[in-house]
């Protein structure tokens, strides 16, 4: 007996997501599809108040009046061998997007014959490709937990970023990965895992450029990182980390935030640095009850008990300016460490909490 139901169209792993602007600064999904195993769930708003020292027409703000909280989920928690993601994201001019996860991405290890013995062809490649375009003054937070690849997986991810950058289009992202299952003993154990991120500018100005490291649609490449993690020996390699992460900050809505991880940065003890001072470092002990401390004797505090915990949970990191952006690379002993350092940075400087709300944080939590 033939179905009553029509044929899906969609391709299987599919997703579209269109935000745009409703008069006068409403956010809606003009499209939000997807398809098995991918999954799209958006959480709870979070409102945004029009500064007063903002000079904008109630018809026109330069911000939205809210920003959506969308969940990229996978059924099970996870994707396995041969799975095969692709997400298309457009943020219209003037809206704001974060997208986080509900737990670790696991990528499983692919099922052996029902013999038990070990396949002899190499498992294959799960895949997630993310396009993004982001117009002008617009911006999407896109902060995932860590992707937990098992035993003898390989996984594959692209994330392609067309901002206008010229126009005020801003990007932030996290993109990190850990050892695996610690508690089963796997220690960097999986077959291959590769990520690549790309900013493009795809802003007029750009395409009126000329010359090399243009695309086919005239936006110039700004920014390329790209991380290859390959068995054999990758725990060799990566020496004493259970975790490895990139974060990355281009546009005027990041720029405080980016600004921030410089300086601390900057900031850290150098090999063979010696305070010769007579300055006294301040700790919890030279503050007496009731004592107020002055914004830069507070941030001093702060910074010193910042870099004992580093040191204590292994963190290392280090931050550069890249053509306009800012990245930074860090890795920690284990995933916790990572998170408690991520987290007091992006707490500390404030802007995801302002401009995105609290779920902006879920992936440090």
């Amino acid at each position: 007996m033939p179905s009553p139901f029509p044929s899906s169209t969609s391709n299987p792993g599919t997703g579209i997501i269109k935000l745009a602007l409703r008069p006068p600064d409403q956010p809606v999904f003009e499209v939000l599809s997807f398809s098995y195993p991918l999954k799209l769930v958006v959480s709870a708003h979070h409102n945004l108040h029009q500064s007063s020292s903002i000079e904008a027409s109630a018809t026109t703000p330069l911000r939205p009046s809210s920003v959506p909280l969308l969940f990229l989920l996978t059924y099970g928690g996870g994707l396995v061998s041969g799975d095969q993601i692709h997400l298309s994201i457009s943020l219209a001019p003037k809206t704001r997007l974060t997208i986080a996860t509900q737990g670790s991405t696991k990528i499983f290890k692919p099922s052996l014959p029902v013999d038990g013995s070990h396949p002899v062809q190499p498992p294959h490649l799960t895949h997630q490709d993310l396009c993004v375009g982001i117009a002008a003054n617009a911006a999407l937070w896109l902060g995932p937990d860590p992707c937990q690849p098992f035993a003898s997986s390989r996984y594959a991810q692209a994330q392609i970023f067309e901002v206008d950058i010229e126009g005020g289009g801003s990007l932030g992202l996290v993109d990190w990965v850990s050892e695996g299952r610690s508690a089963r003993g796997e220690r960097w154990e999986f077959e291959g895992w590769t990520g690549k991120n790309e900013i493009w500018d795809v802003s007029s100005s750009a395409n009126r450029k000329s010359g090399k490291g243009k695309n086919e649609k005239g936006a110039i490449l700004v920014l390329r990182d790209n991380l290859i993690l390959s068995a054999p020996g990758i725990a060799s390699r990566v020496d004493s980390l259970g975790i490895f992460g990139t974060i990355i900050l281009i546009g005027p809505l990041f720029l405080p935030l980016a600004n921030f991880f410089i300086d601390e940065f900057k900031a850290l003890p150098r090999i063979g640095a010696r305070d010769w001072s007579a300055h006294k470092t301040l700790k919890a002990a030279d503050t007496p009850s009731g004592t107020l401390l002055t914004d830069k004797e507070r941030q001093e505090h702060w910074r010193k008990q910042r870099q004992g915990r580093e040191k204590k949970d292994g963190v290392l990191w280090t931050a550069a300016n890249v053509r306009g952006a800012v990245v930074v690379k860090f890795g920690a002993s284990e995933v916790e460490g990572a998170k408690v350092w991520l987290r007091e940075m992006l707490r500390e400087e404030g802007t995801l909490d302002k401009e995105f709300g609290s779920g902006a944080l879920i992936c440090v939590k």
